[in-house]
């Protein structure tokens, strides 16, 4: 925060503002908390942080990529791979395999409330049964692929494409069932009554209901929504990304072609394009509420989400091109780890497997493990503070803080080190003085919940000096005024000051706090002074003035005034060279410690004497000179008998020198001839002669 004390302004500011105040940085909601990332540490709905399970190398396949998990009615958890496409048991720690699928992958996996396991496919599109140690054939597309499964309204559907489709498994095989406006049918996922789908090539999200109807949800402003979650609460989350693109109608297809057997009915919500930082985002995390609004929970500029799951409270969200599980609220989301693969493809289970490739494996999330760490969201400051007493509430010396800081806004290598942990019961944050902090808790596991609540670290800005920018001086006589004086143009001081020998034009403050300058009025013998001071503090600033002789000597004007501007009776002085100086403070903000700058203006002629007229004649002519110890002539002029001012042009052309020689025809008869010069400080003079 910076105040600029500009001309004419009076800095009306609380003396308690500034840089004795001690603030806090303080991280106590979901929202604030959301904004760091965790391994092992959930941040829940209500802001508090609490250890959760993290996840451990459960199996490795020989596979490149494990696509697809369930759980079976045994509590065993099923496997598909592909390349080659593999179908595979996880039960107790050991890796079984069940058998050799006819394909090049193995896409999705379904168990039925019954107990029946069905796989999905691709190259070809196979849906497969696994039924008494078998895979049995049960369904097959001519084209397209097999992309998710779903249990809705007694049946198995398929989702398919292209062109997208949904099938309904039959005893004698696969019957298409709906046609979709997109390329692909690419995630399931059951809402009641209704069945939602994601396709891919226009990233939509739609609803059909047990007769087929379809109605159109959303439109996420990426092309495919690669996986969706219905949560008990009856929101809709859906991961959205960058796929394949919808393919371009040909020209003489018609837009207004019903390519559904059913009918489409409800309203498409839109958002804009994905932009992060001005940069298109990879993937996005869409919320749609039962009210129907739609939410962008978050947005990765460079992660991709493929999976999603729901783990009690949170959902928890895959991605790649780095593998990590993100936990998101209502508020936004904090990553919950980072593990060892390029993505995570799926979580099953309610999080409890996570699947992965490069390399393809089963992480498995184990409870009661050890500690768990987050890390808030670096705060950055205009400039740099000191930083105090650190709370971590509820005060638990289990807990463990620690802290860094830099002088950029993200860490880098430029930053300090971390500190050493320090209890979670209080205390001060060891480190300098820096514009940005960061700090990180360390939550024990085992049986006992540990949380944190809220983190507090008080602060103060390092207090700067203020900084002089600007000093000006005024033309001579010009006087600077909020409202108007009642002698008019013309300023006359009717009550003058006995501060000192300088008699000023003071403003009331509550006039002064509104004027830049003001509005111009003259007064013969007044130097206005006016400056222009930054305090990057923002502190309340007090100003003396002094007037310096060319010789040294100082003469004191003002003391402790608010207000940047001043008109100075300099008459009050000998004529000569002088220039302001001037003392900035920051001591109503910092009595304490106080700072202050000092500047001055550039020289300046005091000048209170009028210029010195001599008349002569010489036969028909009046020859006149005029001098001015200081200031230069500006203004000459002559007058007859009582008429008009007449100008008094110089012999050289330019009425500009100390020092000017005039002439002027003299006049037959009995006159009376006068002249005035007037030099740069308004001082005049006035000489007469009687011509005969």
């Amino acid at each position: 925060m910076k105040r600029i004390a500009m001309w004419g302004l009076v800095i009306a500011v609380a003396v308690s503002a500034g840089a004795t105040t001690t603030e806090r940085w303080v991280v106590d909601s979901a929202k604030e908390m959301l904004g760091g990332t965790g391994r092992g540490v959930a941040v829940t709905d209500d802001g508090r942080l609490i250890r959760v399970p993290g996840w451990e190398k459960g199996a490795k396949l020989e596979e490149p990529v494990v696509l697809a998990g369930a759980v079976d009615k045994d509590g065993v958890l099923l496997l598909g791979t592909g390349n080659p496409a593999l179908l595979y048991e996880l039960h107790d720690g050991s890796l079984r395999r069940l058998a050799d699928v006819p394909a090049q992958q193995v896409t999705s996996l379904l168990v039925t409330p019954s107990g029946r396991v069905f796989l999905g496919t691709l190259s070809p599109a196979l849906v497969l049964e696994w039924r008494d140690g078998k895979l049995n054939e049960v369904g097959r597309l001519e084209q397209g692929g097999i992309w998710d499964l779903a249990w809705f309204d007694g049946a198995v559907v398929v989702a398919g494409g292209p062109p997208g489709s949904l099938y309904r498994l039959q005893k004698k095989g696969l019957e298409r069932w709906v046609e979709l406006p997109d390329e692909h049918a690419r995630s399931l996922a059951v809402d009641g009554n209704l069945l939602l789908v994601g396709t891919s090539g226009k990233g939509l999200i739609l609803s059909v209901d047990k007769n087929g109807t379809v109605g159109a949800v959303a439109d996420s402003p990426f092309t495919e929504i690669a996986d969706l979650l219905v949560t008990p609460k009856g929101d809709v989350w859906a991961a959205a990304v960058v796929g394949e693109p919808a393919a371009e109608k040909k020209k003489d297809d018609s837009d207004d072609s019903d390519t559904s057997s059913s009918s489409t009915s409800s309203s498409v919500a839109n958002l804009k394009l994905p932009k992060v930082n001005g940069a298109t985002a990879a993937s996005e995390i869409l919320r749609l509420t039962p009210e129907g609004g739609l939410l962008s929970v978050h947005r990765f500029k460079d992660q991709v989400v493929s999976a999603l799951g729901w783990d009690g409270t949170g959902v928890l969200a895959g991605t790649g091109y780095e593998g990590e599980i993100w936990r998101f609220g209502e508020h936004g989301g904090a990553r919950l780890a980072v593990v060892d693969a390029v993505q995570v493809t799926g979580l099953v289970a309610g999080g409890r497997y996570a699947l992965t490739q490069g390399p393809a494996e089963v992480l498995i999330r184990r409870e009661g493990e050890g500690a768990g760490t987050f890390r808030s969201k670096a705060e950055s400051f205009s400039d740099p503070v000191r930083l105090g007493r650190f709370v971590v509430s509820p005060p638990d010396a289990t807990v463990r803080i620690r802290f860094r800081s830099g002088v950029t806004g993200d860490p880098e290598p430029t930053w300090l080190p971390w500190t050493s942990w320090l209890p979670g019961t209080g205390g001060s944050v060891p480190l300098p003085p820096s514009k940005t902090v960061q700090w990180e808790v360390e939550i024990p596991g085992g049986q006992k919940e540990h949380a944190v609540e809220r983190v507090e670290v008080a602060y103060r800005e390092v207090n700067l000096a203020p900084r002089i920018e600007e000093i000006e001086v005024a033309k001579p006589g010009e006087v600077y005024l909020a409202t108007p004086p009642p002698s008019g143009q013309t300023v006359d001081v009717s009550h003058p000051d006995v501060n000192g020998i300088f008699t000023v034009l003071e403003q009331d403050h509550k006039e002064a706090r509104d004027v830049k300058h003001g509005k111009q009025y003259w007064r013969v013998g007044y130097r206005t002074v006016s400056w222009k001071v930054d305090d990057p503090n923002d502190d309340p600033l007090l100003f003396d003035v002094e007037l310096e002789r060319r010789d040294g000597f100082t003469f004191p004007v003002r003391k402790r005034l608010e207000q940047t501007q001043l008109a100075v009776d300099t008459t009050a002085v000998p004529d000569g060279w002088y220039r302001f100086r001037l003392r900035a403070t920051d001591a109503p903000g910092n009595p304490d410690h106080p700072l202050e700058a000092r500047g001055q203006s550039r020289w300046f002629v005091v000048d209170s004497t009028p210029p010195v007229i001599t008349m002569k004649r010489d036969g028909a002519t009046w020859r006149i000179t005029g001098h001015d110890a200081l200031s230069s002539l500006v203004i000459a002029e002559w007058s007859r008998d009582g008429k008009r001012w007449r100008a008094l042009a110089p012999e050289d052309g330019l009425l500009d020198g100390l020092d000017e020689t005039f002439e002027l025809p003299a006049a037959t008869g009995h006159h009376v001839l006068v002249v005035r010069l007037i030099d740069r400080q308004h001082n005049r003079a006035v000489a007469g002669a009687v011509e005969e």
